[in-house]
């Protein structure tokens, strides 16, 4: 059971977290009962566990190399504390192609039918192997910073600013200037938020949001408690309707291709990340705690337009809480089936996290004091953090789009380092 337990810990938990951005520090408070926990100390892997990992991992294909020396390491901070950027991928109209893996062979192998990918969702996940502590800052998407960008004409890398959800990867153009692709850069993913927040990031975890739907499907939904505007948003998600754009005479708006312009929002974003329509049961107009599924929690974690982001935050910490607790529960109960759910899991990720170091991160949490404390809330497993904070940013426009600027972008470097570390720690 203990091992079922840091793999789950270390391939799952954290995976969910990527379908929720803009996290803030608002507390929420939760009474209902505390999950015992047994005794996890003395905690190991055999070799062979180690290689099991290993070879899921390779099976999957979904381990990437990544050279660290171009990845601007700051060289300073402590070896003490294990970064790794955790990237969730938005990726629409791609029904056909569901696993990462397949839409990252694609836009490599294949510019020409390429998926474009936007770093949605950025977090870095900071665990202290010497207390087991585990950290998160989440990074606001639209967060306007220094970008390290490839030129596939020029062949090398070029600084730009953009928002960070554009860190991921670069659309290619013909000599026309006509888009022909898009290819996948997950090492400048890892190198701009080195750059921009002066840090030591090695290691990456991508996963698209079918994999944040199917992980919660491969749980058997979760249990949360709606309000009834909460409820009624999710189904009216779920019924709207495609939205074609208009132009100021009334005609559809088209591409260079004649295809008529579309908001990618509603029933057809909800059609593209679900497999389970048919089981649906639609939820009840009413509030009080009702079992979601898959897509209906990721939707529930998003909603945006009934209130405020604050709001917002405390759906995302009530729904981690929700997903915590009967998890370790069935883990408990053997309940769950870990090799298939580890399966669905790796079908939808992509890392550069060899199974050896998955294996000496989840030994150092599960050794640790922390996993003999409380766990009845995520609060109690995992400290959240946010850039840019409250009352540090300014919205400007920038070629026509709002985004996000820091005011004192060396002072959120500093404050980052200090939530991490204790202190700032200047590169050389």
């Amino acid at each position: 059971m203990k091992k079922i337990l840091a793999l789950l810990l270390a391939l799952v938990l954290f995976l969910p977290v990527l379908s929720f951005a803009e996290n803030t520090d608002e507390d929420y408070e939760d009474e209902d009962d505390e999950v015992e926990i047994e005794d996890l100390n003395e905690f190991y892997f055999s070799e062979e566990d180690t290689s099991a990992l290993d070879s899921l991992l390779q099976e999957s294909e979904v381990i990437s190399s990544v050279k660290t020396d171009t990845l601007e390491l700051n060289t300073n901070l402590p070896d003490n504390v294990i970064n790794i950027l955790l990237i969730g991928l938005d990726v629409h109209g791609t029904k056909e192609v569901q696993y990462l893996k397949d839409q990252l062979r694609l836009s490599n192998d294949s510019p020409n039918q390429s998926i474009s990918k936007r770093s949605d969702v950025l977090m870095i996940l900071s665990i202290n192997t010497d207390t087991g502590s585990i950290k998160l800052t989440s990074i606001a998407r639209n967060t306007y910073v220094e970008l390290i960008k490839w030129s596939e004409k020029r062949q090398e890398t070029y600084l730009t600013k953009s928002i960070i959800a554009n860190a991921f990867g670069s659309a290619v153009y013909n000599s026309n200037n006509k888009y022909t692709g898009w290819i996948d850069h997950p090492d400048l993913c890892v190198r701009s938020v080195n750059h921009n927040f002066q840090l030591n990031i090695k290691y990456y975890v991508a996963i698209n949001f079918f994999g944040v739907e199917e992980i919660i499907e491969a749980l058997g939904g979760v249990d949360v408690d709606l309000t009834k505007e909460e409820a009624n948003a999710i189904n009216s998600y779920l019924n709207m309707k495609v939205v074609y754009l208009k132009d100021e005479n009334g005609n559809y708006k088209t591409d260079s291709n004649g295809k008529r312009l579309r908001k990618y929002h509603g029933k057809e974003i909800a059609d593209t990340y679900d497999n389970h329509s048919d089981s649906r049961v639609k939820l009840a107009s009413k509030s009080g705690v009702q079992h979601l599924d898959g897509l209906q929690a990721l939707i529930y974690a998003r909603l945006r337009k009934i209130d405020n982001d604050f709001q917002r935050t405390a759906r995302v910490r009530h729904l981690l809480d929700r997903l915590l607790k009967p998890t370790v529960q069935k883990i408990k109960s053997g309940e769950l089936d870990f090799t298939n759910f580890a399966v669905t899991c790796t079908r939808y990720m992509y890392t550069n996290l060899p199974g050896s170091e998955i294996v000496s991160i989840a030994m150092n949490v599960l050794n640790s004091e922390l996993m003999n404390s409380d766990l009845s809330s995520i609060d109690s497993l995992i400290s959240e953090y946010r850039i840019p904070e409250d009352g540090q940013y300014s919205y400007q426009t920038v070629d026509g789009s709002s985004v996000t600027v820091m005011k004192d972008k060396q002072g959120a470097i500093e404050r980052l380092h200090q939530f991490i570390y204790g202190e700032y720690y200047p590169p050389d």
